[in-house]
C-alpha cells in the first residue's frame, strides 16, 4: 500500500514548521507506523535534528529539486507515513510536495502578519486541489489575539485544526538533543501533539492507534521521567519555576547579609574619640613641674644693718 503523505508547508518563516514536522514524524512512529521524514528545506533543521537523535524509529531523506519526485516515489512503497518539511520560499519544491500530499498542514502563529501570509499559501494549496489544515502554533491560550486570529481564518473559509499548540520552551529545548516532547515525561505539550495526530489521522482516513490524551492523564503522568529525557525534564515548566524561586531567594539572602557590613564600617569612627584623653593627662602633669621650680625662690636672704648676713626661711 502506498504511504500517506503529510506536507508541512508555509510561505512565512518563523512559524515553527520544522519543529512541528519532526514532532509529527515521531508521533506517527510511536503509533506503530513506518515513518520517513523528508527535509527539503535548505536550512536543514530536520537533518541536524535527526543527526542528534540516538533512535532509529524514523528515517530521513534530505532532498530537493528534481530529486524530490524520484525520492518520494521510492519512499512511498516502503513506508506507511511520509512527513515532508518544505522550505518557506522555494515554489518548485512546495508545488511538488503539495501535489504529492494527502494533507497539507500549515502552521502559523496567531498574528496579523501570519494571517496575511497564510492567504497566499492557502491559494497555492487550493490550486492543486489538496486538503489543507491550518494549525495555530505557539499559542497563548485565551489571549484576545488568538481568538481574533481564529475568527479571521473562519471568515476566509480556511479550515483550522481543533487542536492548538501552546507556546512552550519544552518544544525547542527537546529538539537540541534530537528529542521531542514525546520522548520524555507526560506533559501538556505531549498531549497537544497526540491530539493533533488524532485530528490529522481522521482527516486522511488513517487509523489512530490510541486514545486522545486528556488533561487528567497528564496530571497522573507528570511525575514520571524517562531515562532518555533528562535534558527535557530539566527544561520543564516546573523546573523553570523552581529556578526562578531559587534566584529570588538568593537575592533576598544577599541583601540581608550585606546590611551588617555597613554597621561594621561605622564602628571604628566611635572608637576614635578616646584618643584625645592622653592630651589632657600631659597638661595636668606639667603643672607640678612649675610649682617645684618656684619653691627654692621662696627662701630669701635678709641683709641687716650691721652687715652680717642671716638666712630666714619664708613662712
Amino acid at each position: 500500500m502506498s504511504a500517506y503523505v503529510i506536507t508541512v508547508a508555509t510561505q512565512k518563516g518563523g512559524s515553527g514548521k520544522s519543529t512541528l514536522a519532526a514532532h509529527l514524524a515521531v508521533a506517527f512512529a510511536q503509533q506503530g507506523y513506518s515513518t520517513m521524514l523528508f527535509d527539503t528545506d535548505p536550512q536543514g533543521t530536520c537533518t541536524h535534528w535527526h543527526a542528534q537523535r540516538k533512535k532509529t524509529d524514523i528515517g530521513l531523506i534530505a532532498t530537493s529539486g528534481w530529486r524530490l519526485t524520484r525520492d518520494l516515489s521510492m519512499a512511498r512503497e516502503s513506508n506507511d507515513v511520509i512527513i515532508i518539511d518544505c522550505p518557506p520560499h522555494a515554489e518548485m519544491d512546495i508545488k511538488v510536495s503539495v501535489r504529492a500530499a494527502d494533507l497539507v498542514v500549515v502552521p502559523m502563529q496567531p498574528s496579523p502578519a501570519d494571517v496575511w501570509a497564510v492567504k497566499e499559501t492557502f491559494n497555492s494549496i487550493s490550486a492543486e486541489s489538496r486538503q489543507c489544515m491550518v494549525v495555530l502554533n505557539r499559542v497563548v491560550h485565551r489571549a484576545n489575539i488568538t481568538i481574533e486570529t481564529k475568527q479571521k481564518l473562519q471568515q476566509l473559509d480556511i479550515p483550522v485544526a481543533e487542536t492548538e499548540i501552546g507556546n512552550r520552551v519544552l518544544f525547542a529545548a527537546s529538539m537540541e538533543n534530537g528529542l521531542t516532547v514525546l520522548d520524555g515525561f507526560a506533559n501538556p505539550s505531549q498531549n497537544e501533539i497526540m491530539n493533533l495526530v488524532r485530528d490529522i489521522a481522521a482527516k486522511i482516513g488513517l487509523a489512530f492507534k490510541g486514545k486522545p490524551a486528556s488533561s487528567a492523564s497528564s496530571k497522573k503522568g507528570a511525575a514520571a521521567v524517562s531515562s532518555t529525557s533528562s535534558s527535557s525534564n530539566e527544561t520543564g515548566n516546573k523546573d523553570m519555576a523552581t529556578a526562578v524561586k531559587k534566584k529570588t531567594a538568593a537575592k533576598k539572602a544577599t541583601v540581608k547579609k550585606a546590611a551588617p557590613k555597613k554597621a561594621v564600617k561605622k564602628a571604628p569612627a566611635k572608637k576614635a574619640a578616646p584618643k584625645k584623653a592622653p592630651a589632657k593627662k600631659v597638661a595636668s602633669k606639667s603643672a607640678p613641674k612649675t610649682a617645684h621650680r618656684s619653691s627654692p625662690a621662696a627662701q630669701l636672704t635678709v641683709v641687716t644693718g650691721s652687715g652680717t648676713t642671716s638666712k630666714k626661711k619664708a613662712a
